[in-house]
């Protein structure tokens, strides 16, 4: 680019649209940026690689500048793609009413347009929004096809509606898609195991042509939702061992959780060094309050603090809140206030973390007169 001796706007597009490519939004931000310096007019083209770079950053700010520009200019009843583009950047800000004023205004909707939107409620966590979104997609006569399901299975899941879940299972059937799309098997797995229907997640699960650690993990995860330690201890053996599937970090985030919540601390320990060790994967925060909360649970705090040496300078505040909740359990007074000292640096407005330590000082209280 830098050798071009005329960059123009096509030049421009033509790089800004190959970091996009490549998920790289910030860098497709600054190229804008000079682009500008330079005097360069964006066009349409231009407008929907910004919005989709704001989406991948979470620029707000930026994408509802470019919002002002499309309407000055008239641009967005002209143009479905520029259109999709405002409301794939609203939902992927989270900025959900934006999105949705922009999907109505728009005259011109396609298959595309409705995907969008109802795959923007279903991961923002907003289920029924997306059910809501599919009833007036129907209304409109638009035929979904397999990634409207997959997003309407996800909201399903999300709100626990099996009927609809089921009803969508048997559309998905009979157009033989469960056969031909991975992803549509797996998010069939997820939903009937987040709806509780874990025999019937199962049976999913067995039909599927493929099986990787997506779909096992969906598998594992509703298991583990239900309290079934033993099961899920039991499928990721048969997963590593019987069928040679590497599991990932969300693998072993499950994992450690529900060996927390079932008190299995030996076996939790064996999981995290074995992820760290034998897989060679780098915990993450998550993994490590996992591991907090088991040891705290436990009232194993010697544990406990080795851990939070080691990564409470991330400043990560569920691993705070998880050491409150075990100093309350076990009457840990100096640990819990060392930990709401902790909290209080990076969130003073939450309320848990007042309600915890007045939990800890009232038992301490108590204690005490029981002990005179």
């Amino acid at each position: 680019m830098e050798q071009i001796p005329v960059r123009n706007v096509v030049s421009w597009n033509s790089l800004i649209r190959g970091y996009i490519q490549y998920g790289l939004g910030n860098e497709a931000l600054k190229c804008f940026a000079i682009m500008h310096d330079e005097g360069v007019q964006p066009d349409v083209v231009t407008y929907v690689c910004m919005l989709k770079a704001c989406g991948i950053v979470g620029s707000i700010t930026l994408g509802e500048d470019i919002d002002a520009k499309v309407r000055k200019q008239g641009l967005l009843q002209q143009n479905v793609e520029l259109g999709n583009a405002l409301v794939d950047m609203y939902c992927k800000c989270g900025v959900l009413q934006k999105a949705q004023e922009v999907f109505e205004q728009m005259l011109i909707k396609n298959l595309v347009t409705w995907n969008i939107i109802i795959t923007g409620y279903a991961q923002n966590g907003l289920g029924d929004g997306a059910l809501q979104c599919f009833k007036k997609m129907q209304v409109a006569g638009v035929s979904p096809d397999a990634i409207t399901y997959v997003s309407l299975l996800k909201a399903c899941g999300s709100v626990g509606s099996l009927v609809i879940g089921e009803k969508i299972n048997a559309e998905i059937r009979n157009h033989g898609l469960l056969y031909n799309d991975f992803f549509l098997g797996t998010a069939l797995v997820d939903m009937y195991s987040k709806c509780g229907r874990l025999e019937k997640a199962r049976e999913v699960f067995e039909e599927l042509p493929v099986q990787n650690v997506v779909s096992w993990t969906a598998l594992i995860a509703g298991y583990a939702n239900s309290g079934h330690a033993d099961v899920v201890l039991r499928l990721y053996r048969r997963m590593t061992i019987n069928e040679c599937i590497v599991p990932n970090l969300i693998t072993f985030i499950i994992l450690l959780s529900a060996c927390s919540h079932a008190g299995l601390v030996e076996q939790g320990e064996m999981l995290f060094n074995e992820m760290c060790f034998v897989y060679g994967l780098s915990p993450l925060l998550e993994h490590y309050t996992c591991m907090v909360d088991m040891f705290g649970r436990a009232g194993h705090f010697g544990k406990a603090e080795v851990l939070l040496d080691k990564v409470s300078h991330f400043g990560h505040l569920p691993l705070f809140l998880t050491t409150l909740g075990a100093c309350r359990k076990w009457n840990n007074v100096k640990l819990g206030k060392w930990a709401f000292e902790q909290s209080l640096r990076l969130d003073d407005n939450c309320a848990p973390i007042y309600v915890c330590m007045e939990n800890i000082y009232a038992a301490a209280a108590k204690q005490a007169e029981f002990i005179h």
